[in-house]
Protein backbone atom coordinates (compact mmCIF):
# COMPACT_ATOMS: atom_id res chain seq x y z
CA UNK A 1 0.00 0.00 0.00
CA UNK A 2 1.48 3.45 -0.64
CA UNK A 3 1.77 5.57 2.07
CA UNK A 4 3.15 9.55 1.84
CA UNK A 5 6.55 11.02 3.89
CA UNK A 6 5.16 13.48 6.13
CA UNK A 7 8.08 14.77 7.86
CA UNK A 8 10.74 17.57 6.00
CA UNK A 9 12.96 14.20 5.61
CA UNK A 10 12.88 10.42 6.48
CA UNK A 11 15.83 7.99 6.96
CA UNK A 12 14.77 4.35 5.55
CA UNK A 13 17.31 1.96 6.98
CA UNK A 14 18.44 -1.54 6.41
CA UNK A 15 17.11 -2.91 9.83
CA UNK A 16 14.24 -1.85 12.15
CA UNK A 17 16.87 -0.19 14.38
CA UNK A 18 17.62 3.81 14.28
CA UNK A 19 20.69 3.07 16.39
CA UNK A 20 21.90 0.62 13.71
CA UNK A 21 25.13 1.80 11.68
CA UNK A 22 24.43 2.61 8.18
CA UNK A 23 25.52 -0.03 5.77
CA UNK A 24 24.37 -1.32 2.61
CA UNK A 25 21.12 -0.05 2.57
CA UNK A 26 20.59 3.19 3.17
CA UNK A 27 18.74 6.34 1.66
CA UNK A 28 16.00 8.96 2.57
CA UNK A 29 13.03 10.26 1.30
CA UNK A 30 11.81 13.82 1.92
CA UNK A 31 8.58 15.47 2.14
CA UNK A 32 5.65 14.07 -0.31
CA UNK A 33 7.63 10.97 -1.61
CA UNK A 34 6.24 7.64 -1.67
CA UNK A 35 7.01 4.64 0.44
CA UNK A 36 5.54 1.31 -0.40
CA UNK A 37 4.62 -0.50 2.73
CA UNK A 38 4.55 -4.58 2.48
CA UNK A 39 4.76 -4.56 6.31
CA UNK A 40 4.32 -3.61 9.51
CA UNK A 41 6.60 -4.46 12.08
CA UNK A 42 6.49 -3.43 15.90
CA UNK A 43 9.89 -2.85 17.27
CA UNK A 44 10.77 -1.84 20.88
CA UNK A 45 8.13 0.31 21.16
CA UNK A 46 8.24 1.72 18.02
CA UNK A 47 6.07 0.93 15.21
CA UNK A 48 8.09 -0.10 11.57
CA UNK A 49 6.97 -0.28 7.91
CA UNK A 50 9.06 -2.42 5.76
CA UNK A 51 8.69 -1.59 1.92
CA UNK A 52 10.35 0.29 -1.23
CA UNK A 53 10.94 3.58 -2.24
CA UNK A 54 8.36 4.20 -4.97
CA UNK A 55 10.38 6.37 -7.43
CA UNK A 56 13.31 3.84 -7.55
CA UNK A 57 12.43 0.49 -5.83
CA UNK A 58 15.07 0.95 -2.68
CA UNK A 59 13.58 -1.54 0.07
CA UNK A 60 14.73 -0.87 3.75
CA UNK A 61 12.66 0.25 6.56
CA UNK A 62 10.86 3.83 7.37
CA UNK A 63 9.36 4.67 11.18
CA UNK A 64 5.86 4.76 10.38
CA UNK A 65 5.59 8.50 12.46
CA UNK A 66 6.79 9.26 9.47
CA UNK A 67 4.12 8.22 6.94
CA UNK A 68 0.67 8.31 5.92
CA UNK A 69 -2.03 6.40 4.47
CA UNK A 70 -3.19 9.39 3.29
CA UNK A 71 -1.61 9.97 -0.21
CA UNK A 72 -2.25 13.69 -1.38
CA UNK A 73 -1.24 14.59 -4.78
CA UNK A 74 1.46 17.10 -5.41
CA UNK A 75 1.53 20.29 -8.11
CA UNK A 76 4.49 21.65 -7.25
CA UNK A 77 8.22 20.50 -6.04
CA UNK A 78 10.73 22.59 -3.87
CA UNK A 79 13.83 23.56 -6.54
CA UNK A 80 15.41 25.32 -3.79
CA UNK A 81 18.18 23.17 -1.89
CA UNK A 82 16.60 24.65 1.71
CA UNK A 83 13.15 26.38 2.01
CA UNK A 84 11.46 27.61 5.23
CA UNK A 85 8.01 26.92 5.66
CA UNK A 86 6.71 30.17 7.26
CA UNK A 87 2.78 30.58 9.35
CA UNK A 88 2.02 33.36 7.15
CA UNK A 89 2.83 34.70 3.78
CA UNK A 90 5.48 37.50 5.10
CA UNK A 91 9.57 37.21 5.32
CA UNK A 92 8.94 38.20 8.98
CA UNK A 93 6.55 35.75 9.82
CA UNK A 94 7.53 32.73 12.68
CA UNK A 95 9.00 29.80 9.80
CA UNK A 96 7.40 25.97 11.02
CA UNK A 97 9.48 23.56 9.12
CA UNK A 98 12.25 23.43 6.56
CA UNK A 99 11.66 21.74 3.32
CA UNK A 100 14.06 20.12 1.49
CA UNK A 101 14.83 20.08 -2.42
CA UNK A 102 12.71 17.45 -4.07
CA UNK A 103 9.78 17.92 -1.54
CA UNK A 104 6.48 17.39 -3.35
CA UNK A 105 3.55 20.11 -2.27
CA UNK A 106 0.03 20.52 -3.00
CA UNK A 107 -0.34 24.35 -3.51
CA UNK A 108 -3.68 26.09 -3.04
CA UNK A 109 -3.15 29.33 -2.99
CA UNK A 110 -1.04 32.30 -3.33
CA UNK A 111 0.03 35.56 -1.79
CA UNK A 112 2.68 38.47 -1.35
CA UNK A 113 4.97 35.99 -3.30
CA UNK A 114 4.42 33.23 -1.08
CA UNK A 115 2.41 30.13 -2.03
CA UNK A 116 0.13 28.58 0.37
CA UNK A 117 0.67 24.60 1.19
CA UNK A 118 -2.22 22.61 0.96
CA UNK A 119 -4.41 25.35 2.89
CA UNK A 120 -1.10 25.55 5.78
CA UNK A 121 2.18 26.59 5.83
CA UNK A 122 3.53 29.35 3.19
CA UNK A 123 6.28 28.75 0.94
CA UNK A 124 8.58 31.80 -1.24
CA UNK A 125 6.90 31.13 -4.65
CA UNK A 126 10.37 31.08 -6.03
CA UNK A 127 11.57 28.13 -4.41
CA UNK A 128 8.99 25.69 -6.01
CA UNK A 129 8.01 24.71 -10.01
CA UNK A 130 5.25 22.83 -11.10
CA UNK A 131 5.85 19.60 -10.50
CA UNK A 132 5.74 18.96 -14.71
CA UNK A 133 8.44 21.21 -15.24
CA UNK A 134 12.13 19.78 -15.64
CA UNK A 135 15.46 21.47 -15.24
CA UNK A 136 17.62 19.93 -17.85
CA UNK A 137 20.84 21.48 -16.55
CA UNK A 138 21.31 18.61 -13.69
CA UNK A 139 25.09 20.77 -13.05
CA UNK A 140 23.38 23.26 -12.73
CA UNK A 141 20.60 21.38 -10.25
CA UNK A 142 24.03 19.86 -8.58
CA UNK A 143 25.64 23.11 -8.15
CA UNK A 144 22.57 24.34 -5.50
CA UNK A 145 24.16 21.61 -3.13
CA UNK A 146 27.20 23.14 -2.99
CA UNK A 147 28.54 23.22 0.86
CA UNK A 148 25.34 20.86 1.83
CA UNK A 149 27.29 18.46 4.47
CA UNK A 150 27.88 15.09 3.45
CA UNK A 151 25.50 12.33 4.88
CA UNK A 152 26.02 8.66 4.22
CA UNK A 153 22.68 7.83 2.47
CA UNK A 154 21.44 11.07 1.90
CA UNK A 155 19.45 12.58 -0.93
CA UNK A 156 18.48 16.10 0.93
CA UNK A 157 19.46 19.67 0.77
CA UNK A 158 19.97 18.63 4.99
CA UNK A 159 22.66 16.16 3.47
CA UNK A 160 23.58 14.14 0.93
CA UNK A 161 25.98 11.19 -0.64
CA UNK A 162 27.88 11.09 -3.43
CA UNK A 163 25.44 8.41 -5.64
CA UNK A 164 22.51 10.67 -3.68
CA UNK A 165 23.62 13.78 -5.26
CA UNK A 166 23.72 12.24 -8.87
CA UNK A 167 20.34 10.94 -8.38
CA UNK A 168 18.11 13.85 -7.19
CA UNK A 169 19.93 16.00 -9.95
CA UNK A 170 19.24 13.84 -12.89
CA UNK A 171 15.82 13.25 -11.64
CA UNK A 172 14.99 17.39 -11.83
CA UNK A 173 16.22 17.01 -15.43
CA UNK A 174 13.92 14.09 -15.78
CA UNK A 175 16.54 10.94 -16.06
CA UNK A 176 15.73 8.23 -14.18
CA UNK A 177 18.73 7.06 -12.25
CA UNK A 178 19.43 3.84 -9.83
CA UNK A 179 20.09 4.80 -5.74
CA UNK A 180 24.10 3.34 -5.66
CA UNK A 181 27.04 4.16 -7.48
CA UNK A 182 27.97 0.89 -8.60
CA UNK A 183 24.03 0.45 -10.12
CA UNK A 184 23.95 3.92 -11.85
CA UNK A 185 27.60 2.96 -13.47
CA UNK A 186 26.11 0.27 -15.49
CA UNK A 187 22.44 2.09 -16.18
CA UNK A 188 23.15 5.54 -16.78
CA UNK A 189 24.34 6.94 -20.29
CA UNK A 190 26.61 5.81 -22.36
CA UNK A 191 30.13 5.07 -22.11
CA UNK A 192 33.52 7.34 -23.02
CA UNK A 193 37.06 7.34 -22.61
CA UNK A 194 37.34 11.15 -21.66
CA UNK A 195 35.36 13.08 -18.86
CA UNK A 196 33.95 15.98 -20.32
CA UNK A 197 31.49 19.23 -18.80
CA UNK A 198 28.53 17.16 -18.11
CA UNK A 199 29.31 13.59 -18.06
CA UNK A 200 29.06 11.18 -15.12
CA UNK A 201 32.79 9.86 -13.39
CA UNK A 202 32.82 7.26 -11.69
CA UNK A 203 35.02 5.33 -8.90
CA UNK A 204 34.93 2.38 -6.83
CA UNK A 205 32.40 3.42 -4.23
CA UNK A 206 31.88 6.57 -5.75
CA UNK A 207 30.72 8.95 -8.27
CA UNK A 208 30.61 12.49 -9.04
CA UNK A 209 29.71 14.90 -12.29
CA UNK A 210 31.93 16.92 -14.33
CA UNK A 211 31.23 20.54 -13.39
CA UNK A 212 33.39 21.06 -16.36
CA UNK A 213 36.26 19.78 -18.24
CA UNK A 214 38.48 19.53 -15.59
CA UNK A 215 36.44 20.00 -12.21
CA UNK A 216 34.54 17.47 -10.46
CA UNK A 217 31.53 18.56 -8.22
CA UNK A 218 30.76 15.55 -5.86
CA UNK A 219 29.65 14.88 -2.21
CA UNK A 220 32.49 13.20 -0.42
CA UNK A 221 33.85 12.20 3.04
CA UNK A 222 37.11 13.88 2.18
CA UNK A 223 35.46 17.42 2.46
CA UNK A 224 32.08 16.39 4.25
CA UNK A 225 30.64 18.74 1.99
CA UNK A 226 29.68 18.78 -1.51
CA UNK A 227 32.15 20.52 -3.62
CA UNK A 228 33.84 21.14 -6.76
CA UNK A 229 37.50 20.59 -7.39
CA UNK A 230 39.86 19.80 -9.70
CA UNK A 231 39.32 16.08 -10.60
CA UNK A 232 42.88 15.40 -10.81
CA UNK A 233 43.25 15.96 -7.35
CA UNK A 234 40.73 13.39 -6.51
CA UNK A 235 42.87 10.96 -8.40
CA UNK A 236 45.71 12.16 -6.59
CA UNK A 237 44.22 11.18 -3.43
CA UNK A 238 44.31 7.50 -4.51
CA UNK A 239 41.02 7.54 -6.15
CA UNK A 240 40.86 5.55 -9.60
CA UNK A 241 38.76 6.34 -11.93
CA UNK A 242 36.67 3.05 -13.32
CA UNK A 243 34.49 4.57 -15.45
CA UNK A 244 32.68 7.73 -17.67
CA UNK A 245 29.37 7.83 -18.80
CA UNK A 246 27.62 10.39 -20.87
CA UNK A 247 24.01 11.42 -20.96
Amino acid sequence: MNHQITSPVADVYGIPDTQARRGKFGTQLVLGEVFIVEEEKPEEGQLWCKGTCAHDGYPGYVESIHLTKHVTPATHIVTAARSHAYRDPSIKSPFINTLSFGSLIKLTGKEEGFAQINGGAWIFEKHVAAIDTLEKDYIATARKFLETPYYWGGRSGFGLDCSGLVQVSLARAGITAPRDSDMQEGGIGKPVDKALAGDIVFFKGHVGLMADDRHLLHANAFHMKTVIEPLSDVVARGNVVTGVRRI
